[in-house]
């Protein structure tokens, strides 16, 4: 068996002859904006559907596309059911066979969705994120135009001893993880970074072992590369189980429910603190129905939703 130190030389002899490999971006694959987000199954799926929801309720109009894992996790009564949301169902594994990815799980399909997407500018959005703010206005900061990427900080930062460091050969920076709940990204301009992204992703057997899921894969791409991106200075906003985030204002535009993640058939607790909370609850409910007449299914509401 290889030592450690063989292991990390290996990889990163496969990252330095990718960086080296790298074509330009393709000025004809890729065109216009939209939001891409990865769901399946009915837990994610659910999730997904109260995002689109508010995201329509607070009138973004930009078009959609859910990627997924396969039929099992998207099936018909889901793509159906999305549609007239303006969203289309894209199965990455049907995309796989014409870019082949080396691991395609949970985490690894973020980069490779946003990479494969119909859009030139993509929103990225975990499908537990509900939007409080329509958050088309991102693509016209002045941070985005001058960098071309909007990162949000983490609640952590990875220590100088941390091995990913010296594995990426990124110099140790004093400065936050990233929280990829939510990225915005211009592909031209990011292109290069977000291929790198996407090879430590493929490797996610060994780069998982040194970071915790997809996030710093995007972190290290982008200093490994030199690439420059933004990140609101304000840090999260904890609600019970839900991380908020902010525009470079201060603002709060986004709150990421990764630990109280919404759903059909179970318990929905009220949040102190969190907005927009009735209209996502009747969203979950308007959902029941639809669901039921379209698969006979019965789901019945929680008695902690009714409360007021």
């Amino acid at each position: 068996m290889d030592s450690p130190d063989a292991e990390v030389q290996e990889h990163q002899r496969r990252a330095r002859a990718v960086i080296e490999g790298m074509t330009e971006y393709p000025e004809d694959a890729y065109s216009g904006r939209g939001i891409v987000l990865c769901a399946g199954g009915v837990k994610y799926f659910t999730c997904a559907w109260v995002c689109l929801r508010m995201l329509r309720h607070l009138g973004c109009v930009l078009p959609v596309e859910i990627w997924h894992l396969g039929p099992e996790e998207m099936t018909r009564d889901m793509v159906e059911l999305a549609a007239p949301l303006g969203v289309t169902c894209v199965d990455a594994l049907d995309v796989r066979k014409a870019h082949p990815a080396r691991i395609l799980n949970g985490w690894e399909v973020k980069p490779f969705a946003i990479i494969h997407s119909r859009f030139a500018e993509v929103l990225y959005l975990d499908a537990d994120n509900v939007p409080v703010v329509n958050p088309e206005f991102l693509f016209q900061t002045p941070e985005y135009a001058g960098t071309g990427a909007v990162f949000w900080p983490d609640y952590g930062r990875l220590g100088p001893a941390r091995s990913i460091w010296a594995i990426c050969e990124v110099s140790y920076r004093d400065e936050p993880e990233f929280e990829s709940g939510e990225i915005v990204l211009d592909k031209r301009r990011s292109w290069k970074a977000l291929r790198l992204a996407m090879h430590y992703n493929e490797y996610s057997d060994f780069y998982y072992r040194h970071i915790h899921g997809d996030k710093e894969t995007f972190h290290m791409a982008w200093r490994r590369l030199g690439q420059p991106y933004a990140m609101p200075s304000r840090g999260i906003e904890s609600l019970s189980g839900i991380m908020c985030q902010h525009d470079f204002e201060g603002r709060r535009i986004f709150q990421h429910r990764n630990s109280r993640k919404w759903t059909l058939t179970g318990p929905n607790p009220r949040t102190d603190g969190f907005l927009f909370e009735q209209e996502c609850l009747s969203f979950l409910e308007d959902l029941r129905g639809r669901w039921r007449a379209s698969t006979g299914l019965s789901l019945a509401p929680s008695c902690c939703e009714k409360t007021p």
